[in-house]
């Protein structure tokens, strides 16, 4: 798992999440919970990216639910899409659904912190 090239990383279980948050125990690190066959999540991922790829002091991941249940189950994720913005492997805020606004401000207020 490298932060080289990727803007967003993909996870697929706890002990991916738990090197990362080692490696990197001062970023944030945004946790997209999404599915494959979901519409809101398919909708809000151009936006994502875009994020990711603008925003190098946060780490992005995505985490497809029908794959992670223990990422899923730790962080009780109930609705897709679900964002879960992390500090050392704790929760800092959550946003729920297709919000794109609300996104963009909350990654925006967590590079601003993180400066």
């Amino acid at each position: 798992m490298s932060l080289a090239k990727e803007p967003i990383l993909e996870l697929t279980d706890m002990r991916e999440f738990e090197q990362l948050v080692r490696q990197h125990p001062d970023k944030v690190i945004i946790l997209d919970f999404f599915a494959t066959w979901c519409g809101p999540c398919k909708a809000i991922a151009p936006l994502y990216k875009e994020l990711a790829t603008n925003n190098k002091e946060i780490i992005f991941c995505k985490v497809d639910v029908d794959e992670a249940e223990d990422l899923c189950s730790k962080y009780d994720v109930k609705m897709m899409p679900t964002f879960v913005f992390t500090k050392n492997g704790e929760t800092v805020e959550t946003l729920e659904g297709c919000v794109e606004e609300e996104l963009r401000r909350k990654v925006h207020q967590h590079v601003s912190s993180a400066q």
